[in-house]
C-alpha cells in the first residue's frame, strides 16, 4: 500500500502543478473516493479537464475526500487516478457557476493490467441542488443549440420569474424594475450591447433572488454569460442562417425579412510543450475565437398590413409639393389631399435595414505551477436605420443612422496553494483549498446618432438653397439740418426682393428645396410674395434650417429630416480580487471590487443652427438698419437735401468676448475675407453650407440663454473630446482668448467600491451560505447644498436683526434653520422659517402648506449680504456629494429531508446606485430662471431592496423533480419624479428617492430529464408586483400638473399576474436508441428532433380615461383618469418558438486510421409558431389596439370637417390610429446549417 501511496503522491504533485484556476467567483465540486469495501484511499489524484485541457485538480486526504475549488461555470470531464486502480472518469460534468457541487462517492476497481484501463460513466445532473444558494436557472450549450432563441436574454426568459413581453424582451425580473437587473460576461459586468456569438456561449445562468455576496449593483436578478474557454485539441465550425433575401424592391424567402447570418468559430493550442523526446505534451497557449455577422431587411417585423405612399405619387409630390390657398396668399401641402389610390400595401417595412456583428474571444496562458493567466475580451457592433411609425408612410428615407460599438476585454489571473499531507499525518481542519484571483477588465461603450446622408456636416442638416436679398434705404421727410427746410432723410433699410436658387448637389435635400422652388411659381407678383424671409414663410416656403410641417399632426411630411446628431462615450475600469480557502469546514472567502466609470456625451440639433445663425449675423448692426446720424453724406433728391447715414455698429476696433457683436458673425466675416467687425450686411443663407461649422459659434451663443442647441459633457461645446477633466468651478469662470466664457463640464466619473466576505458550511444536515457586502458609491461630482436654494440665505444663527430692529426667534427653531422673509429685496420682517423639508411660521409653528410664506413675488429667503438675486448663480452653493455606505447582510440555507427533498430560504438585503438623472448638469441650475425642464438631482442615494424567499424541492420520479419557492420584495428608495415646491428662485422638478413597493409570488418549477424521448422544464409565476412608480417617470403627469409628491400605490406597469414558461424537447437518438418510423431499413428521423419554448403571461396593467381624447397624432393628448392608476389590463400573451433540427455524421478519409468526422447540424427555426397577433398596448379611452375613439367621438366633428380635406383626414388618421407597434412580432422563418469539425 505504501508504494502505491508513494507513486500516487508523485503523480499527485503533477497533476497539481499542471492545473488552472480561473473565475473570481468560481464552482467547487467535491467528493469522495473509496475502494469496493468502502475503505476511503487518499492521495487519489482528481482532475478537472474541459476540451482536454487540465483545469483544476486536487489529491483526497486520509478520508478519501476531495474539493477542487475555482471552477468556471461550464461542462467538465472529470478523472481519477490511482496507481493499481483503474482510471475513472465521469464525462459531461455541468457546474453551475458559484455552485458546490456534491458528488457520489467514487468506487474505484483495482486493475492487474500493465496498461492504462478507464472506466467510463456519463454524468447525471442532480434533479436537486442540495448546495442551496441562489434561486434561477442554469442553460448549458448543449440545451442553447436545440433552442430557437440565439442571445442570453431569449434563453434567460426560459426561467421562471423572468418577465418578457410578447416579442421576447425582458421586461422585469421578480417584479424589479429594468434598470435593476445586470448582466456579466465572464465576471466583466456589462456595459452596452451583450450580445455574443452562440457558439461562443458556454452556459447563461439567471439569478432570479438570493445573491450571493460577491454580486452587487442589483436589486433585480444578475444575467452571467460564461464564454467557452481554449482546447488542446483543434477544431472548429460554421454556420448560416437564412430567411431569405432582397432584390430590387422585393424580398424572396421563407419570410419577408431578410435575415441572413454567418458564424465561425476555432479554438485550439497556439503553443505547446514538449518532453525530452520532442514529443507534445500540454499547451503552452490556448486560444478560443468566435465571430458572426448579421443582416437584415427588418430586423422588427410589423404584424398588420403596411403601406406607404408610392412610386408615382411621391414622385409627383416632389414636383409639386404645394397648392395655391385660393386666397391670393400662402399655400397648401399637397400631401393633405392624398387618397387611397395614393398608398400601396407592403410587406416589410421599408428603409430599415440592419448590420451586426459579434465576435469573443480567450487566450490561456500557463505560465507555471498553479498558477493560470487568462486574457480575454468580447464586443459586438451595429448599424441600422431606426424606423419609426410615424414616418413610415411618407418620410422612410429619412430614418437616422444609429451606429453602436460595444467591446470589453480582461486579463485574470490566479494562483492556487496546494495542501500536502505528510505520510501518517491525520487529516486535520487546517488551511485547505486556498487560492487567490485578481482580474482587470476595462469596457468601453460608444454610440453615434446622425442623418444617414449627412452625418456630422451639420449645416447640411435643412439646407434648401440659396437665398439672395436685394434691399433698398428706407427715407422720410423731415427737417434734419434745422434750417426750416423738409430733407429727404434716409430712416432704415428694407428688403425689396428675395430670389432662390435650389441646393441640386449631391447631397440636396431636394424634397425640402421643391417646396420653397414650387412656392416661387405660385403667384406672379414679388409684392406681398416674395420681398423678404417673413413673406416667404407666411406663404408656406422654407428657408434654410426649416422643416415641413407635418401633414395634419399625424404624418411626418415627405422630406423632413432627422434633426438629431449626437454620439456617447462611456467607459468603465474595474479591478476585482476574490482570496478563498477552506478552513476547516468552513469555506471562507473574501473580495473586493473597484469600478470607475467615464460617461461622456455630445449632441445637437443642427437644422435650428440655420436660425441661430440668422439671428446672430448682424446683430451688432439691427440687421444693418442702425443708423449713425453723426456720419452722413448729403445729396440733392430733385429739390430736396438728401441726407444718407452709415449703419451704425457696435461692435469695437477689435472683437471682444460679451459684446453687441456675436462671435459667429465675426468668424463668419473673417471667413468670407470681409472686416471681421465690419458693418457690411451679412446674409448667411447666400453662402455655401460647408462655409460654416461649429466652433463659429461661442459656447453662450449655443446654449442660448438655456433654449440650448447643444448638450455636451465630457466634450467641449464644439463636439471634441475633453482632453482634460475640468473643474465644475471652470464652467462659471473658464473663458478662451477673445473672451468668450467657454462653459465647460466635465465627464461623469462616478466611482463604485465594494467589500464582501462569505462562508459556506454545513451544520448538522443544514448547509448555510453566509454574507456580508459593504458598498460604497461616490457620485464624485458637486451637489447642492440645500436643493430648495439656489442662492446663499442667511439661517436663524445669522440673524439678530433686520434694518435694525432686534429679532426674536421662536425657541423650538434651530439656528441651522434657513430664515425666509416678507420682501426679497428690502425685507423688515420675518414669514418663517425652513429646516431641510419641514416649514415653520413666524412663530414656530409646523406648515404642512409653504404657500402660506410666500409674499406677493413669491418665497422670499433672507439671502446673505452680497448675494443679487438678478445675477447668475455660483459655485458657492455647490459642496461635493457624501459618498454613500450601504451594508448588505446576505443568508441562505438549505435543510434537506432526505436524498430526494430538501427546504431552502434566503434573506438579502441588495442596493443599486442611482441611474436616472444623477449627473449633475451646470446648465440645469444656470438657466433655471429661463427654463421649465427636469432639473437632474447628482444627490441621489442608491436604491435598496430587501428580498425573502421560502422554498421545496423534491424529487418526483428518477426523471423528474418539482420545485415550489414564495418569494417577497421590498423596495426602498426608488427614484422618482418630485416637485421641489417653493424653491428659489423657482420651484422646479427634479427627481428623488421617494418611491417604495412591494412584490410578493411564489414560482413552480417542474423538471423533467430526458424520458423516452421527451425533456421538459416548465414553470408557472403568480406576482403582485405594486408600489408608488413602475418607473422613474410614472408621475411625470402628477408632478407637471403642480400636485405635491403624493404617493399612491398601484399594480406596475410592467406587472404579470400569471406567467407560464416552458421548454419542451422531443429528440430521436440512433442505433439501438432510436424508436421513430423507419422505412426501407432506414432510421428516417435518427438525431432528429424538436425543441419549443412556449411563454404565456396574463395582460400587464394600463390607466383607462374617462372621456376620447386624440391618441394617435404625433403629440397625443390625454383625458382624466377613469377609475384607479393601472386598473385595466391588457389581453393575454403567447408566443410559441421552435427548432427542429437533425444531426448528420460526416466521414471523409482512407483508412479506418486517417478517417476522419464532422457533424452537420440541418435545422429550421419558426419564432411564433401559431403566427399569434399578440396585443401589446391599447388606446386608453377605448381599450382597444387599432381606435382611440377620436374619428367617431360627437365633440370633434366640427374639428373634423373643418381639415383641408376632411376625407383624407379621415383615411389618414384611421391609418395613424391602426398602429402595428401595439402588436407583437409576427411569425419568422428561418433555416440553418451548422458544421462541426
Amino acid at each position: 500500500m505504501l508504494k502505491k501511496v508513494t507513486l500516487s503522491f508523485i503523480a499527485s504533485l503533477f497533476i497539481a502543478f499542471s492545473v488552472s484556476a480561473q473565475g473570481a467567483t468560481g464552482a467547487s465540486v467535491k467528493g469522495k473516493v473509496v475502494d469496493k469495501s468502502g475503505e476511503p484511499l487518499p492521495f487519489v489524484n482528481v482532475a478537472i479537464l474541459q476540451n482536454g485541457n487540465v483545469k483544476s485538480g486536487a489529491t483526497t486526504d486520509f478520508d478519501g475526500k476531495y474539493k477542487i475549488a475555482n471552477i468556471d461555470a461550464g461542462k467538465y470531464d472529470l478523472t481519477v487516478k490511482f496507481v493499481g486502480y483503474k482510471t475513472y472518469k465521469i464525462e459531461g460534468v455541468v457546474v453551475k457557476g458559484g455552485q458546490l457541487l456534491p458528488m457520489k462517492d467514487i468506487v474505484l476497481s483495482e486493475s492487474s493490467e500493465l496498461l492504462e484501463v478507464v472506466e467510463v460513466v456519463t454524468y447525471k445532473v442532480p434533479l436537486i441542488d442540495k448546495d442551496g444558494g441562489a434561486s434561477g436557472g442554469t442553460v448549458t450549450r448543449e440545451d442553447l443549440a436545440r433552442m430557437p432563441g440565439r442571445s442570453a436574454a431569449s434563453i434567460a426568459t426560459t426561467v421562471g420569474g423572468v418577465q418578457s413581453d410578447a416579442n421576447g424582451n425582458i421586461t422585469s425580473i421578480r417584479g424589479s424594475r429594468s434598470d435593476a437587473t445586470y448582466y456579466y460576461i465572464d465576471g466583466i459586468k456589462v456595459r452596452g450591447s451583450s450580445s455574443l456569438p452562440k457558439s461562443a456561449i458556454e452556459e447563461v445562468s439567471v439569478i432570479t433572488g438570493g445573491l450571493p455576496a460577491n454580486f452587487g449593483d442589483a436589486t433585480g436578478g444578475i444575467i452571467s454569460i460564461t464564454t467557452r474557454g481554449a482546447s488542446r485539441f483543434y477544431f472548429g465550425g460554421v454556420e448560416v442562417v437564412s430567411s431569405g433575401f432582397k432584390l430590387g424592391e422585393k424580398t424572396y424567402g421563407l419570410d419577408h425579412y431578410g435575415y441572413n447570418l454567418i458564424e465561425g468559430i476555432v479554438a485550439g493550442p497556439l503553443l505547446m510543450k514538449k518532453d525530452s523526446t520532442g514529443k507534445k505534451t500540454d499547451p503552452l497557449l490556448g486560444f478560443f475565437i468566435s465571430g458572426n455577422f448579421t443582416s437584415a431587411v427588418d430586423s422588427r417585423p410589423l404584424g398588420l398590413t403596411q403601406y406607404r405612399i408610392t412610386d408615382s405619387a411621391r414622385a409627383e409630390l416632389t414636383e409639386n409639393p404645394l397648392r395655391p390657398t385660393g386666397t391670393g396668399f400662402g399655400a397648401f401641402y399637397n400631401t393633405d389631399f392624398l387618397n387611397t389610390s395614393d398608398f400601396q400595401e407592403v410587406k416589410f417595412r421599408q428603409n430599415v435595414p440592419s448590420k451586426n456583428a459579434s465576435l469573443a474571444g480567450k487566450i490561456d496562458v500557463n505560465v507555471g505551477p498553479n498558477v493560470n493567466l487568462t486574457f480575454g475580451g468580447s464586443g459586438s457592433y451595429s448599424n441600422y436605420l431606426a424606423g419609426s411609425w410615424g414616418g413610415s408612410l411618407m418620410n422612410y428615407d429619412n430614418y437616422p443612422l444609429i451606429q453602436s460599438f460595444s467591446w470589453r476585454t480582461y486579463g485574470k489571473f490566479t494562483q492556487r496553494f496546494q495542501s500536502i499531507m505528510e505520510e501518517g499525518e491525520e487529516s486535520k481542519g487546517g488551511v485547505k483549498n486556498a487560492f487567490y484571483t485578481i482580474m482587470v477588465d476595462y469596457s468601453k461603450n460608444n454610440s453615434k446618432t446622425q442623418d444617414a446622408k449627412h452625418k456630422d456636416n451639420l449645416f447640411g442638416y435643412g439646407y434648401v438653397g440659396k437665398f439672395e436679398v436685394e434691399q433698398a434705404k428706407s427715407y422720410e421727410f423731415r427737417d434734419f439740418d434745422g434750417d426750416g427746410q423738409v430733407d429727404r432723410v434716409h430712416n432704415g433699410l428694407n428688403d425689396v426682393e428675395v430670389t432662390f436658387t435650389p441646393d441640386t448637389s449631391d447631397l440636396a435635400n431636394a424634397e425640402l428645396a421643391a417646396i420653397t422652388n414650387q412656392y416661387y411659381t405660385l403667384y406672379d407678383d414679388v409684392f406681398e410674395n416674395y420681398e423678404n424671409f417673413t413673406q416667404l414663410l407666411d406663404g408656406g416656403a422654407l428657408l434654410n434650417g426649416m422643416l415641413p410641417a407635418s401633414v395634419y399632426g399625424l404624418w411626418t411630411n415627405m422630406g423632413t429630416q432627422y434633426n438629431g446628431y449626437s454620439k456617447t462615450d462611456a467607459t468603465q475600469f474595474r479591478v476585482t480580487a476574490q482570496g478563498s480557502a477552506d478552513i476547516g469546514d468552513h469555506a471562507i472567502a473574501i473580495g473586493f471590487e473597484y469600478e470607475q466609470r467615464t460617461d461622456r456625451s455630445f449632441s445637437v440639433s443642427p437644422v435650428g443652427l440655420w436660425t441661430l445663425g440668422r439671428l446672430l449675423a448682424n446683430s451688432h448692426t439691427d440687421n444693418g438698419r442702425a443708423l449713425d446720424e453723426s456720419d452722413y453724406y448729403v445729396t440733392q433728391f430733385g429739390t430736396f437735401s438728401q441726407y444718407d447715414f452709415a449703419t451704425l455698429s457696435g461692435a469695437g476696433a477689435t472683437y471682444e468676448g460679451g459684446g453687441e457683436q456675436s462671435f459667429f458673425d465675426y468668424n463668419v466675416r473673417n471667413a468670407q475675407g470681409m472686416n471681421p467687425t465690419g458693418s457690411e450686411y451679412l446674409n448667411i443663407d447666400e453662402l455655401d453650407p460647408s462655409t460654416f461649422s461649429l466652433d463659429m459659434f461661442s459656447a453662450d451663443e449655443l446654449l442660448n440663454q438655456g433654449s440650448n442647441y447643444v448638450s455636451y459633457y465630457g466634450y467641449d461645446y464644439k463636439g471634441n473630446k475633453s482632453k482634460d477633466n475640468p473643474t465644475f468651478n471652470d464652467f462659471f469662470t473658464e473663458t478662451d482668448e477673445f473672451g468668450n466664457f467657454t462653459r465647460p463640464m466635465g465627464a461623469f466619473e462616478p466611482i463604485y467600491m465594494s467589500g464582501y466576505i462569505m462562508d459556506k458550511f454545513a451544520f448538522d444536515d443544514l448547509i448555510f451560505n453566509v454574507g456580508l457586502r459593504v458598498d460604497r458609491f461616490d457620485a464624485n461630482q458637486q451637489v447642492l447644498k440645500d436643493k430648495y436654494l439656489l442662492y446663499s440665505a442667511r439661517t436663524v444663527g445669522e440673524v439678530s436683526d433686520i434694518d435694525g430692529v432686534e429679532i426674536i426667534h421662536p425657541e423650538n427653531i434651530p439656528d441651522n434653520a434657513i430664515v425666509y422673509v416678507n420682501d426679497i429685496d428690502d425685507p423688515t420682517g420675518i414669514n418663517g422659517y425652513r429646516v431641510e423639508d419641514t416649514w415653520y411660521n413666524a412663530f414656530g409653528a409646523e406648515v404642512t402648506d409653504p404657500s402660506v410664506l410666500e409674499t406677493s413675488a413669491g418665497i422670499a429667503p433672507y439671502l446673505q449680504d452680497g448675494v443679487n438675486p438678478s445675477d447668475n448663480i455660483s459655485q458657492d452653493v455647490f459642496e461635493d456629494y457624501t459618498p454613500q455606505i450601504v451594508v448588505m447582510p446576505r443568508i441562505a440555507f438549505s435543510f434537506p429531508i432526505s436524498d430526494e427533498a430538501l427546504f431552502f430560504a434566503h434573506y438579502d438585503i441588495l442596493s443599486k446606485r442611482p441611474t436616472t438623472g444623477n449627473r449633475l448638469n451646470p446648465l440645469d441650475y444656470y438657466y433655471m430662471k429661463n427654463r421649465n425642464v427636469v432639473v437632474n438631482n447628482p444627490d441621489l442615494r442608491p436604491e435598496k431592496t430587501i428580498d425573502y424567499e421560502l422554498g421545496f424541492q423534491q424529487v418526483l420520479s428518477k426523471r423528474s423533480s418539482l420545485k415550489l419557492s414564495v418569494f417577497y420584495r421590498e423596495q426602498r428608495d426608488q427614484v422618482s419624479l418630485i416637485n421641489v415646491t417653493n424653491a428659489y428662485p423657482r420651484t422646479y422638478r427634479t427627481w428623488g428617492n421617494i418611491d417604495f413597493g412591494t412584490i410578493k409570488g411564489m414560482t413552480v418549477a417542474y423538471d423533467l430529464r430526458r424520458s423516452g424521448n421527451i425533456t421538459l422544464r416548465a414553470a408557472y409565476t403568480l406576482q403582485f408586483a405594486e408600489g408608488t412608480g413602475s418607473d422613474a417617470s410614472s408621475s411625470l403627469n402628477l408632478i407637471n400638473s403642480g400636485q405635491p409628491n403624493l404617493r399612491t400605490i398601484f399594480p406596475y406597469s410592467y406587472d404579470q399576474r400569471h406567467q407560464l414558461t416552458g421548454t419542451v424537447d422531443f429528440r430521436y437518438g440512433e442505433g439501438k436508441d432510436y424508436n421513430g418510423p423507419v422505412m426501407g431499413g432506414k432510421q428516417i428521423l435518427k438525431n432528429t428532433g424538436i425543441n419549443m419554448v412556449i411563454n404565456g403571461s396574463s395582460g400587464t396593467p394600463y390607466s383607462a380615461q374617462e372621456q376620447i381624447s386624440p391618441a394617435a397624432p404625433l403629440n397625443p393628448t390625454s383625458g382624466t383618469l377613469d377609475g384607479t392608476v393601472n386598473g385595466s389590463r391588457k389581453p393575454w400573451q403567447v408566443r410559441s418558438d421552435m427548432q427542429i433540427d437533425k444531426n448528420i455524421i460526416l466521414k471523409f478519409g482512407k483508412g479506418e486510421e486517417k478517417k476522419k468526422s464532422a457533424n452537420l447540424n440541418v435545422y429550421l427555426l419558426v419564432n411564433n409558431v401559431l403566427n399569434t397577433i399578440n396585443i401589446t398596448n391599447v388606446y386608453r379611452a377605448t381599450g382597444n389596439p387599432d381606435d382611440d375613439g377620436y374619428l367617431n367621438a360627437a365633440t370633434y366633428q366640427a374639428g373634423i370637417q373643418s381639415q383641408n380635406d376632411e376625407a383624407s383626414f379621415r383615411y389618414l388618421y384611421a391609418l395613424k390610429a391602426n398602429n402595428p407597434y401595439n402588436y407583437g412580432i409576427p411569425r419568422t422563418i428561418r433555416i440553418g446549417a451548422k458544421l462541426d469539425f
